[in-house]
Parts: C-alpha cells; structure tokens; sequence
C-alpha cells in the first residue's frame, strides 16, 4: 500500500471510531427531540383550553364589576346624604363656636369687672349678675 491508501485507512478507521463515540449523545438527543415534538404537538390544545379558561374570568370579572357598579349607583345618594349632613353639622358646630367665643369673651370682661371693682365671694357674684343684665340690655337696645 502506499501513503495515500494509508492516509485513506487511517481516516476512515478515526471516522468510525467518531461515529461510534457520537451514538450514544445523538440518540439521546433524538429522545429529547421526540420529547419537543409531543410537547408542541399538545400545545394547540393547552392554549384552547387556557383561552377558554381566560374567557370565563373576564366574563366573570365584567358580570362582578357590572354588578358593584349598579351597587355603587344606589349607595351614591346616600352618600350625598351624609355629606349634606355633615355640612349642616359644621354650620351648626361653627355657630355655636362663635357663641360660645363670645360668652368666653364677656365672661373674661365681667371677670376683668370684678377685679377692678375688688369684689369677692357673694359681692363677685352680685357683680357678675349685674353686669350680665347690663350687656343683655345693650344687646336689646342695639
């Protein structure tokens, strides 16, 4: 034989002996190739299923949401109601501050009225009544 026939020999026995060595990784990814094509072969069905599935949420969902909403629209006037009410009841708080700000005030007077006049116990008291008749009659007049 010569060089090239050897060169030939030599070849083809590293290609089989390749060959032999790559079975065994290229049938296992056969396998998991097989293994691909039956997952892709029920991922049509799956994906039908999921969207149905999908559908009957958002179905559900819209009829829940339809249904809180028409709630919500019968509940609204009450809540204008207790919102009315509470403006009246700070209209009225306010007023009565105001009121209450003033006797603060003319009591704060008639009090400032007994010191000057030095008057205790019983006298204090005569002195606060009197000078309570006195603003209430102001009061009148003006």
């Amino acid at each position: 034989m010569d060089w090239l026939g050897i060169g030939v020999l030599v070849i083809g026995v590293a290609f089989a002996v390749l060959v032999g060595i790559l079975i065994k990784p290229i049938n296992k990814l056969a396998d998991v190739l097989d293994g691909v094509k039956e997952t892709t072969d029920r991922l049509p069905e799956t994906m039908d299923d999921l969207t149905g599935h999908t559908k009957e949420i958002m179905r559900t969902s819209n009829a829940t949401i339809e249904t809180v909403n028409d709630q919500l629209k019968e509940f609204n006037p009450l809540l204008h109601a207790i919102g009315d009410v509470g403006g009246t009841v700070r209209q009225k708080t306010l007023a009565a501050l105001g009121k209450t700000s003033t006797l603060k005030a003319q009591t704060e007077h008639a009090a400032e009225f007994t010191k000057q006049e030095k008057y205790e116990g019983i006298y204090g008291l005569l002195s606060f009544y009197y000078f309570m008749t006195r603003r209430k009659k102001k009061r009148k007049s003006v």
